[in-house]
């Protein structure tokens, strides 16, 4: 059966390669905005879903996994962003806190059931100096990333430790998803 990641991100693409031999790529182009009242982990697997519907709608008889990832601290969330100014000000707000990172996952089978969940994680970033956060931004790694970080590369200097699936944080757990695809 054929598996469809609705996403355009290489990091999901990586993870999923984990757990998958074979499976396409049909990114999802739909909007991410958030809801003033709605929760992060709602958000998060709605999002999921309406990336996950518009692709199952053109990929009959696959199974499509549709992901969204959302870093928060409080009633604040850190979306991407390519905005090198907005990063740094995300970046030194985060440095010494802990934050959550949530993502949304929804698989669509063929038969049209779908199955939705929100997994959850907290993250703790050093304290930076100004030349750290400097050389960080000036990377560029940290452009279309949750919280303006990739844990799974320089990023991860950044972290001092993380409670909870590390996937969860690059943008798709694996292990109730493993679980899903048999």
């Amino acid at each position: 059966m054929e598996i469809v990641l609705a996403s355009a991100s290489g990091r999901r693409k990586k993870l999923l390669g984990k757990i998958v031999k074979r499976f396409s790529v049909k990114p999802a182009d739909v909007s991410e905005r958030i809801g003033k009242r709605e929760s992060f982990p709602a958000a998060a697997v709605r999002l999921a879903v309406k990336k996950a519907q518009t692709v199952a709608k053109k990929e009959k008889g696959a199974i499509v996994i549709g992901a969204d990832t959302v870093a928060y601290l409080g009633k604040k969330n850190f979306r991407k962003t390519g905005e090198e100014r907005a990063a740094r000000g995300v970046l030194s707000f985060l440095s010494g806190k802990t934050h959550y990172v949530v993502t949304g996952v929804a698989v669509i089978f063929p038969s049209g059931k779908t199955v939705k969940y929100a997994v959850k994680a907290s993250v703790r970033i050093k304290n930076m100096t100004e030349g750290q956060l400097s050389s960080y931004v000036k990377s560029g790694e940290w452009k279309g990333r949750a919280g303006c970080y990739d844990v799974s590369g320089k990023g991860a200097k950044l972290v001092e430790c993380i409670k909870g699936e590390k996937e969860t944080v690059v943008g798709l757990p694996l292990k109730r998803l493993a679980k899903l695809l048999g």
